[in-house]
């Protein structure tokens, strides 16, 4: 009964693990994303500029 506990234990903490790093993965595109936003967000503002000047 103990080893069938100290491995479920074991499973239950290799799937945190991978949890873990999935999150980290999901952190870090979520990250990327959101600076890719940015940087839209600001040539579009750049275009809108422009046309409001009469130039693109």
């Amino acid at each position: 009964m103990e080893q069938a506990q100290q491995q479920t234990l074991q499973n239950l903490g290799f799937e945190i693990a991978n949890k873990a790093i999935e999150i980290a993965q999901l952190r870090a595109q979520l990250s990327a994303l959101q600076s890719e936003n940015e940087q839209l967000k600001s040539r579009i503002d750049e275009l809108s500029k422009g046309e409001d000047n009469g130039t693109n």
